[in-house]
């Protein structure tokens, strides 16, 4: 799937230049790195630390059911032998119970954490996108490219991250 983006992406940017021609030779092109964005901004660092406190009260409610597991095999391993049929089936079942509930919040707790996390990169790429077009218009550039890794090669000095991080800082 990646190969097929950078593809895409390679394929448009030389449809790009080859209809810009001349005045390609006298526009600028730079890169922003959307991570960087993301994880330096104010916005984003509030972010992150809005998703460390779900992700701990997960982790906490996880852990909770976790420990009853582990006390409800450890029972069955101790006492099974001991136990009547019936009331080895009974915690059996219950144990399967148990279990499926932790496994069921293991899966959920980290399609919420994975929701919450694109939710942040949207809305700060939302908000960043009119930031980057006006210091692209301030600066004159012709092109900004938002994944490098796409392109072979890009010279640190046409990355603008810093400018738009700080335009999008003060907002």
């Amino acid at each position: 799937m990646k190969a097929k983006q950078a593809f895409v992406l390679m394929l448009c940017i030389s449809v790009v230049l080859a209809f810009c021609g001349l005045s390609m030779a006298e526009g600028k092109v730079g890169y922003i790195n959307l991570q960087r964005l993301v994880n330096e901004s104010r916005m984003g660092k509030a972010a992150r630390a809005n998703i460390l406190k779900l992700r701990k009260k997960r982790e906490a409610e996880i852990a909770k059911k976790f420990q009853e597991v582990k006390k409800m095999r450890a029972v069955l391993s101790e006492r099974g032998n001991r136990m009547s049929p019936d009331e080895k089936r009974d915690r059996v079942d219950a144990f399967n119970r148990a279990y499926k509930t932790y496994q069921r919040l293991l899966a959920d707790a980290k399609d919420d954490i994975l929701k919450e996390d694109r939710d942040l990169v949207s809305v700060i790429l939302k908000k960043a996108d009119g930031v980057l077009k006006k210091v692209a218009k301030r600066k004159k550039y012709t092109i900004i490219l938002k994944d490098p890794r796409a392109i072979g090669y890009l010279d640190p000095k046409v990355d603008i991250t810093d400018d738009v991080l700080k335009e999008l800082n003060r907002k």
